[in-house]
């Protein structure tokens, strides 16, 4: 079985003649365009099935066939360019994964709506003349990046780079070359100097992987959703994102990172950034990596002002303490109006803080930054319910909820009462 499977795989018909064998076959023997259009009334599962038969009929099937799905296959970019307009012309979705022998490879196609390119090693050029491709994938080895010259390709929405070599400055003006574009994703990104990214049709934004400090400017005023991932926190100068929903943080530093005020200084400025986002969500291994030092505090104002849930997921390493009660500080001194706290530990919820906010405003102290320059108050002088609770300390949030509100003269009954 087997034997036949592999006899009949694509890969298998690339490498063999078209012909035929069977003298009495005289249904192969009539033109190709009669055979497509007796194809052309067979049901999907059966029109698969035609490429079971004799080898004239596999090269018929592969005319029509819409996905090219190439593995492990050693090819050079003629015979791509081949297999692409004299076997299967039709297709319109093409995925090479671990394919060998191609150093340069220029892709001219008209008929391509997307392209899936994973760990193809020995590329090190790639250009894509695809007028109608909607969907580019690009994964190759980090150590030996690949220089990608994206040419016409103005019907793109999906595009996820990994692995790629970028000039030192990157300046990606996608209301030109991609004026479609909803999803990009940059990931272990070659480069040393800044990224600049501009779009008015992009929904989301993933930079993943990032261990050198580099500066990044994006101005896109219909983004949804925003991700960065590193072991570093780059330099976000500017970001006009003023449709911002939620944003995730993932933050693992290795351990010759420093965790300093620089360290903190560039988490509270990517915070500002993302200051109009709604839902943020930490990723880390340890809360130290996001509580901002309380000497800090005094020199930065807060970055959030309308975040209204932050949830934080800790993967320790160690087994070492999780120190709640100076997490739930810092959160609260990064979003002041907070709502809604979650902490989890190896994906198990280990702690949650709700607070309800109201007007209330009978004194306000000038020792309080956010207070002085919002509009609206901060969390402990607008407070009006809250509820805590801790898996294995569930007083010690109690306690920090009550000392903060009595330090403003605000009465703290307990938790799940109301506050006066």
């Amino acid at each position: 079985m087997g034997r036949r499977l592999r006899k009949c795989s694509w890969e298998r018909f690339l490498e063999s003649h078209n012909g035929i064998f069977d003298h009495d076959d005289t249904i192969s023997r009539l033109p190709e365009t009669v055979l497509h259009h007796v194809i052309s009334f067979l049901p999907t599962l059966e029109k698969d099935q035609v490429r079971f038969l004799l080898r004239k009929w596999r090269r018929i099937a592969a005319q029509t066939q819409k996905k090219l799905s190439l593995t492990g296959r050693r090819l050079d970019e003629q015979e791509l360019s081949r297999i692409l307009v004299d076997d299967f012309h039709s297709v319109d979705v093409l995925s090479l994964t671990r394919c060998s022998g191609m150093k340069t490879l220029k892709l001219v196609n008209f008929n391509l709506k997307a392209v899936k390119l994973n760990n193809c090693g020995t590329l090190t050029s790639l250009e894509l003349n695809t007028p109608h491709l909607e969907t580019f994938e690009f994964h190759g080895p980090r150590m030996r990046p690949c220089r990608i010259e994206l040419g016409i390709c103005k019907q793109l929405k999906i595009m996820d780079l990994s692995g790629v070599a970028m000039n030192n400055m990157m300046f990606m003006d996608c209301n030109k070359t991609f004026p479609l574009l909803q999803v990009l994703t940059l990931s272990c990104c070659y480069m040393t100097g800044c990224i600049r990214i501009s779009s008015n049709s992009l929904h989301e934004l993933f930079f993943l992987k990032f261990n050198k400090s580099i500066e990044i400017t994006v101005t896109a005023p219909n983004l949804h959703h925003f991700t960065y991932n590193g072991s570093t926190i780059c330099s976000f100068s500017n970001m006009n994102i003023g449709r911002l929903y939620s944003a995730n943080i993932e933050l693992y530093p290795s351990r010759y990172q420093k965790r300093n005020d620089t360290w903190f200084r560039n988490l509270n400025e990517m915070l500002q950034c993302l200051k109009l986002a709604k839902r943020l969500a930490f990723e880390t291994d340890s809360e130290k990596n996001i509580i901002i030092p309380k000497q800090l505090r005094e020199s930065l104002k807060p970055p959030l002002g309308e975040t209204d849930m932050v949830l934080v997921a800790i993967a320790p390493t160690t087994r070492d303490t999780i120190y709640v009660v100076d997490l739930a500080d810092s959160m609260h001194w990064i979003s002041p109006r907070l709502k809604l706290l979650y902490v989890y530990l190896q994906s198990f919820l280990f702690a949650r803080l709700r607070l309800a906010h109201g007007d209330y405003s009978r004194k306000q102290e000038n020792s309080c930054s956010f207070c002085t320059s919002h509009p609206i108050r901060c969390w402990r002088h607008s407070v009006t319910y809250f509820d805590a609770y801790v898996e294995d300390n569930e007083d010690s949030l109690k306690c920090y909820l009550k000392k903060n509100l009595q330090k403003v003269e605000r009465v703290a009954i307990d938790t799940d009462i109301h506050v006066g």
